[in-house]
Order: structure tokens, then sequence, then C-alpha cells
């Protein structure tokens, strides 16, 4: 993702902030009556959700599609069984995309039930806005094009592909590292919360905010972006294996401190998108300059693709097509700046220690995007010289 866009980009819609304001702040005002009037357990369900969407617009109604419509009309007709689909949806201890496929092939089993002649309209943008609405501070509205036009202006490193469940995790990727940026600008911050009235949604977590800035970016900034992008340097990598290197242990300090840790893992987790993305273009830079265009096009960001857990970030090849399971770590501090690893990136790294690598990205600069590599091969066995946190187990008490 290009920085330098998004700074471009975040002046222009501070420049037309208010606007854009009187054409977008629906969905806030959307998102509150939502809020005040959802019942899971309403008597009426069909007219609890039509007042809970009465505001939505054209986050679901838009052109000749009618979702909102549909999702009412079903409701009326089937109450209890439209009743367990959404409650099925925003169960969050679930995983996000089977809920997400599970909500749409159980609505269109029912829809053909109650309207077989008419279409149920709940493809994965309907079926994020209800989350939304359900959920403001976890998720973001979503549109493919919107989502494809700002992935190209931004220069983010994946290509949406209508249809794939994937670009669901992406796009909640890329308005993560996005709103990161928003946070950081006063100006913005303050224009946003004076806009917000008592019958608006206040989002904390600025995540209708960040929406709202991708949408302006591709719908109502119609202006002529920088040219001029920002030279890619020269990467020093150096190759070491696990075995042989060293790590220093520290002496245990008691000293108390007072930590912003919301603030500080905010941080740490941006630094972390933003070194597993620079990494990624490292790959497919290095597989196209060994002319290996054909892996360089199939080397996958894993943990945007499929998630955390896998015990890896990033799935690349080496010359020959054999497969590299990448771990990215990044700091701005040294290479010898200790950092964290979670139990399965160690047991992946023992079960696959021929294609397991740790890439160690040290000062990394984030507004140039340029930093230097240290590879580690094979097994982290070696590394983990010193735990941080116990668990423990109490398995009962007398």
């Amino acid at each position: 993702m290009d920085r330098q866009i998004i700074q471009f980009y975040k002046q222009a819609y501070k420049d037309s902030f208010e606007e854009i304001h009187k054409q977008e702040i629906y969905k806030w005002k959307a998102v509150q009556v939502f809020q005040e009037n959802w019942d899971i357990n309403a008597n009426d369900f069909g007219q609890m959700l039509e007042v809970s969407l009465s505001k939505t617009g054209n986050l679901l109604d838009s052109n000749n599609t009618f979702p909102r419509k549909m999702a009412v009309s079903n409701a009326r007709v089937s109450p209890n069984v439209m009743r367990q689909v959404f409650e099925n949806l925003f169960n969050e201890e679930e995983d996000l995309l089977e809920r997400v496929k599970n909500f749409r092939e159980d609505f269109k089993l029912i829809n053909r039930k109650n309207f077989p002649d008419k279409t149920d309209y709940q493809n994965h943008r309907e079926v994020i806005v209800y989350l939304c609405l359900r959920y403001p501070e976890n998720y973001y509205f979503y549109k493919f094009n919107m989502f494809k036009d700002f992935a190209n202006k931004v220069a983010y490193d994946y290509v949406p592909r209508m249809g794939r469940y994937e670009n669901l995790s992406q796009y909640y990727h890329l308005c993560e590292l996005v709103k990161q940026e928003l946070i950081l600008d006063q100006e913005l911050l303050k224009l946003h919360k004076n806009r917000i009235e008592t019958d608006c949604f206040f989002d904390s977590n600025l995540n209708i905010l960040t929406q709202d800035f991708i949408y302006a970016v591709v719908r109502h900034l119609d202006i002529v972006e920088p040219q001029e992008r920002k030279k890619v340097t020269s990467v020093n990598v150096t190759t070491s294996q696990t075995a042989t290197a060293t790590v220093k242990q520290k002496e245990v300090d008691f000293t108390a401190r007072i930590v912003n840790h919301q603030k500080k893992n905010a941080q740490n987790k941006r630094l972390g998108d933003l070194g597993e993305l620079w990494v990624l273009q490292q790959e497919r830079k290095r597989l196209i300059t060994a002319g290996r265009k054909d892996l360089a096009e199939k080397v996958d960001h894993i943990s945007m693709s499929q998630g955390d857990g896998a015990g890896y970030d990033i799935l690349s090849y080496n010359e020959h097509g054999n497969e590299i399971l990448i771990e990215v770590k990044a700091t701005k501090g040294s290479l010898h700046s200790p950092f964290y690893i979670t139990r399965n990136e160690l047991e992946r790294s023992i079960r696959d220690d021929e294609k397991y690598r740790l890439y160690r990205v040290y000062n990394f600069d984030v507004d140039r995007q340029h930093g230097k590599l240290h590879i580690f091969e094979g097994s982290l066995l070696n590394l983990c010289v010193m735990p941080t946190q116990y668990q423990i187990h109490i398995d009962s008490i007398e």
C-alpha cells in the first residue's frame, strides 16, 4: 500500500469534508436506528427488522436490486426461520466466512420457498452490511467495486476478483491499514467528532469513518493523484540457520511501568501488517527477477487470505518451485531487538523445518517502506530461550 497516495487523498478528503459529510452522514444514522431497534427476540420479527433497516438507503438497496425488501418480506412470511438465520450470522464465536456462506445459502433456500419467482439479492455486500449494523465496531461496509478501485489507486498488493470470499478478509486487512493512517490525523478526527449528532452512531473505533474515506476516494474525490511513486531501494538480505543463531538473554527487570497497551498494540499491528506487505512485494520481485513470474503470481498472503493460526504469514517458492513458509517479524529497531513467536509458529517450524523461514525485517522505515532483512532457516526451537508468560491450569480447588 502506497502511504504517499493515502496522505494525498486524506488531505483532499479533509478539504471536501463538509460536502462529503452531507451525502454520507446517513450511514451513521442508519447504524444508530438499527442499534436502537434490533431485537432478536421480538414478537413480530418482520416488523422489527423493517424498522431496524429503515434508514439503510443505498447501503442495501441500489439501482434494480432490493435486498432490504426481500429480507423483510421473508421475515414476515417465515419469522422464526429468519430469526435463526440472523442469529447464526451474528454468532461471533463462529468463523466469519463460514457465517457469510451459510447466511447466503440459507436465505436462498427460504426465498426460493417463499418467493420462487423473485431474486433474493443477498450477496457479500449485503451480508456484510447486516454485520456492520449489528457490530459497527468490528466490521466495515463493503462494496466489491469500491474495494477493487481503491486497492488499485493505493497500490495494495492484492487484486480483488468478483465472487471470491477471500476478498472480505483482504478488504478487512486493507481497512485496518487505512484506519491506522487516519488515526494519526488529529485534524480529521476533530472534523469527524464534530459532525456526530445525537441521531448518529458514534463509532469510537472509526470503522465507519474508514469506509467513508475509502468510498470518498473512489466516488467523490475525482482528482489527479501524484504521479511520482517512491523509488524502491535495494534490500540488504542476510541468511543463517537458526541452529547457529545466538540470542541475548536479559536479566529480569522488576521496574514498574505504566504502558498504554491499546495504543502500543495498535502500533505493533500496523508495523507487522506493513512488514508483511513489504516482504510479500520483495518475494514477488525476487521470483520475477529469477524468471519465475508464474511462481510470483502464486505467492499467497496466507494470514490475510486464510486468517491467523497457520503458523506462518506468506506462502512463497524458491526458483525451483519448492514451497517456502514465511513468518514475518518486523521492527523499527535493530536485528537484535527481541520479538515473540506463537506456539503455532514454533510447532509449524519444527514440523516443516526444511521449508520454514523466519524473515526478520529490521531497521524498518514505514514511511519510506525500506528496511533490512535477515532470514532464519529451519526450526525456531533454538531461538526460544526465555518465556515471558506462563500458562497456568487449575485442575481443582479444595
